[in-house]
């Protein structure tokens, strides 16, 4: 008999869909990446067809390191709380050690790469295990075995020791953030942004025989493998799915995170049960477990127009004029036409032939006897393609110094500052919408790790004095509110060497101020130096060299530091001593 609960979510699902599919342009969105991988409706590899002039590839290319994170580093410091200085400094070295074991560099450089063709870049957030986003114990799979393999208990088979999860960027006890691709998430027709969406849906795409296995699915005994029509027809993931399941039976998952009932649940389509009954959905801490940004948003829908999609006329226009000017250079090949009869053939041969200066004898004048052929190239054509490279250049905001080029002419250095900062002033924006999706991330995580982390953890701190010191916490002991700042500019070398001198410079200025946080300004100067390792500059404090200092013994030092100037001068100078000696 039918569920009729499963039915109405596959009716909202197909909404959703559609939803996707009309503002979204989302079947087109396997063509426009294949723009960027050079497949382009009538090339070949054989000379034959067009020649593509790939624009699509070039902006990727141009845009994605200007606007991703290499080196991410987050600013925290407490929000309306007085006394949680520390904690801050604590919760600090936490998130970026973090973001290293997280491989958040990665996920947000995919993310970028998704928004730039799909609008949308997601990252799905959880702790411990992929598919159950927390970890419960699953039945007859000992601890012992997950300590052996230090892989989650949720991530184990009921097979002994068989695995049914194989992302090893999700760690036993720790939280994970991790790409999706925006293909696969579903939400509510007429949803404007994650924050005001009733529910999110996430399609997995999974191995039957993994999803029999999972602790985390039930009433599976029946279930087959599915034709994954919903997210897959009529389009170009249907023929890789297609060859996929050659080795493996398939079936498609919808994860459905409800935030109007705080649940998760799962089903599949064309399956009358639950695989996974409506539970508490623990990790919808600040709202759903998801956070996405766009560089093109759009005031009425969720999903809007990429970047490709806007650029894409121009990509095909130049691909027309670059074939265009191709035929031309063919014809423009030097041809000659000759009498017939008045010229042997092996000697129109050695006309063709390599040697240099051949004598070729004719019957009468050899003016009457050859007359040569030598079309051009028009000019106005191969301006045209510079006039359509111009165009995109300006609708995704790069100069043609941003492409790597320099501009016709000569021109003063004013004036070059002034094309750089009017092409700086696009891609601030969107790095800032990179940077604020990187704090919503940040912020997330630490409300999972208040709530999931329960035992004492040891994290490297710099105190006022500049000495790094090793402090023993508890996550509740730092549990609080506080603001997330990520450094917009880590990307950008052409700012480097200017804030490198804009932060000796306030070094400088605050090196007489006790109360003054120097260790902030290092830290944030030596991060400017990719080949440096802060951390390994500080000098360690002696306090802390045989064991960790306590969380509430770190706090009362600090603050006795604080109040005694001289105290925090003689260790700051000594401190400093020690940092010039590491760097020569």
């Amino acid at each position: 008999m039918p569920n009729s609960d499963i039915e109405k979510w596959q009716d909202k699902i197909e909404r959703g869909i559609r939803y996707k599919e009309h503002y979204g342009n989302s079947k087109r969105w396997a063509v426009y990446r294949d723009y960027g991988r050079g497949k382009f409706p009538g090339f070949s590899n054989d000379a034959k067809g067009i020649l593509p002039y790939n624009l699509v590839y070039a902006m990727e290319k141009a845009t994605i390191p200007n606007v991703y994170f290499r080196n991410p580093y987050v600013s925290i410091s407490p929000r309306y709380m007085r006394g949680f200085e520390m904690s801050s400094k604590v919760l600090e070295s936490v998130d970026n050690w973090l973001i290293q074991e997280m491989n958040v560099k990665a996920t947000m450089k995919k993310c970028v790469a998704d928004a730039y063709y799909t609008n949308r870049g997601i990252i799905k957030m959880g702790y411990d295990s992929l598919d159950s986003g927390t970890s419960p114990a699953p039945k007859g799979v000992g601890d012992k075995i997950a300590e052996i393999m230090n892989t989650p208990v949720s991530q184990l088979g009921k097979k002994k020791g068989e695995r049914v999860e194989y992302n090893t960027d999700v760690k036993p006890g720790m939280p994970w953030a991790v790409r999706t691709m925006p293909d696969y998430i579903i939400v509510p027709f007429g949803t404007r942004t994650l924050s005001d969406c009733a529910w999110i849906d996430h399609v997995i795409i999974k191995d039957l025989e993994d999803v029999k296995n999972s602790p985390l699915y039930e009433n599976t005994a029946n279930l087959e493998g599915t034709h994954l029509e919903m997210v897959t027809k009529d389009t170009r993931l249907s023929a890789f799915y297609d060859e996929i399941g050659k080795d493996a039976t398939l079936v498609e998952i919808h994860e459905i995170r409800d935030f109007k009932r705080r649940e998760i649940k799962a089903f599949v389509p064309g399956y009358d049960k639950w695989i996974r009954k409506p539970t508490e959905d623990v990790l919808q801490i600040e709202g759903l477990p998801f956070v996405d940004f766009t560089f093109n948003d759009d005031t009425e829908y969720y999903w809007g127009p990429s970047d490709v999609q806007i650029i894409e006329p121009q990509q095909l226009e130049i691909n027309e004029a670059k074939t265009q000017a191709m035929y031309h250079r063919r014809i423009a090949l030097l041809k000659f036409l000759y009498e017939k009869g008045k010229i042997e053939p092996d000697d129109v041969e050695r006309m063709l032939s390599e040697t240099v200066g051949p004598g070729i004898p004719v019957k009468g004048s050899p003016r009457d006897s050859v007359a040569i052929i030598q079309p051009h190239i028009p000019v106005d054509l191969l301006q045209w393609i510079e006039n359509t490279r111009s165009e995109v250049r300006e609708l995704l905001g790069h100069s043609r110094q941003a492409m790597g080029e320099a501009p016709p002419g000569r021109r003063t250095k004013f004036e070059m500052q002034v094309v750089h900062g009017g092409g700086e002033l696009r891609m601030d924006e969107r790095r800032d919408i990179v940077a604020d999706a990187l704090s919503k991330m940040v912020r997330k995580t630490n409300q999972i790790i208040f709530d999931r982390w329960d035992i004492e953890k040891v994290a490297q701190v710099v105190g006022y004095d500049g000495a790094k010191y090793w402090v023993k916490y508890n996550p509740k002991q730092i549990r609080g509110e506080y603001t997330t700042r990520v450094d917009v500019e880590s990307m950008t070398p052409a700012t480097k060497s200017v804030k490198r001198r804009e932060i000796v410079e306030v070094i400088g200025a605050l090196a007489k101020n006790p109360r003054a946080n120097i260790d902030y300004l290092m830290t944030l100067l030596l991060r400017e130096y990719e080949w440096i390792d802060a951390m390994n500059v500080f000098p360690e404090a002696q306090e802390t060299m045989g064991q960790p200092m306590g969380m509430n013994q770190f706090t009362d030092f600090q603050q006795k530091m604080a109040g005694n100037p001289e105290m925090m001068g003689e260790r700051a100078g000594a401190n400093a001593q020690s940092m010039r000696r590491f760097l020569g």
